[in-house]
């Protein structure tokens, strides 16, 4: 009897001491997971099963490590080139634009001011799109930490409405404002924020033909956005596709790259947000949501 005791003991000793190990190792591929160590995974327990599985995961922790490296790399290398690729645009772009001050300068007749205008004009498009392309691949590539701070959103927005108001109002299109009373602050990066509104902005005044409405409110855990105005879209149209990288309902692309409001979703998920798009009685509504506390890194 005695020794069926001890039998016993010693199975549920061996018992706990297997599930203590296996605890063990679930911590550190947590670990792992997590990123707060990158050691392979140990075993104290000499169990030819446990051991199997710690080898297999140890392989796929290797893999992973060199697919991560190999990651890293093209990114560094993408980087590069696309810095290079800008200087390359850039150089001819400023010697293009220099010759064109120096034209001019001189004596022109009517006709060569006017064909001057317009080489002018597009030699700035072209620059204004290159900008923006190289801005949406360095922050795709960057994928740089936000900067928490303080941000007074009505502030802010009525900033915005302000200095595009004459633009707008050349256009014959009115914007206007609808805001809470109170105040609305939130803990986010404001370089950030300025860009999304900012891209939001540009993108109403180039393709709204009718008045803007822009709303601003705050919940308990989220500040809520929206651009709006009527727009005369296919009944099968995608609003969500505007978001879409190079996406533009304008096919010629005179002025847009269709990587603004790309920008603007990749920012808005940056801050832990989100950027929708919804049509509703021909009435097209960019929908962002912000948390108004965002995780400071340390």
């Amino acid at each position: 009897m005695w020794i069926l005791v001890v039998v016993i003991g010693v199975l549920v000793s061996y018992l706990v001491y297997l599930k203590r190990q296996i605890r063990h190792i679930h911590n550190q591929v947590e670990g792992y997971v997590t990123e707060q160590h990158q050691q392979p995974i140990s075993l104290q327990l000499m169990n030819h099963d446990l051991n199997k599985l710690v080898k297999q995961t140890n392989r796929l922790i290797m893999q992973h490590q060199k697919t991560k490296q190999l990651s890293k790399q093209e990114q560094l290398y993408y980087k590069e080139m696309i810095s290079n690729i800008s200087h390359d645009f850039r150089t001819p772009l400023t010697s293009i634009k220099g010759y064109q001050q120096l034209l001019a300068k001189g004596p022109l007749t009517e006709d060569q001011q006017q064909k001057l205008a317009v080489a002018s004009n597009h030699v700035n498009n072209l620059e204004s799109l290159l900008e923006t392309f190289f801005e949406y691949w360095y922050l795709l590539s960057q994928r740089e930490q936000p900067v928490a701070g303080d941000v007074y959103m009505d502030v802010l927005l009525e900033e915005y409405v302000a200095s595009y108001f004459t633009q707008f109002e050349q256009k014959g299109i009115i914007i206007t404002l609808d805001s809470p009373e109170n105040t609305v602050k939130i803990t986010s990066d404001e370089m950030m924020l300025r860009r999304i509104i900012q891209n939001l902005m540009q993108n109403a005044l180039q393709h709204s033909e009718e008045d803007v409405e822009v709303r601003y409110w705050q919940t308990e855990h989220h500040t809520h956005i929206t651009f709006s105005n009527q727009v005369e879209l296919k009944p099968d149209f995608n609003p969500e596709q505007l978001f879409d990288r190079f996406y533009t309902i304008d096919r010629t692309r005179k002025k847009n790259s269709g990587l603004g409001l790309a920008i603007v979703r990749l920012l808005c998920e940056t801050l832990g947000g989100a950027a929708h798009a919804t049509v509703e009685r021909n009435r097209l509504t960019f929908h962002i949501q912000l948390n108004n506390e965002l995780t400071r890194k340390h």
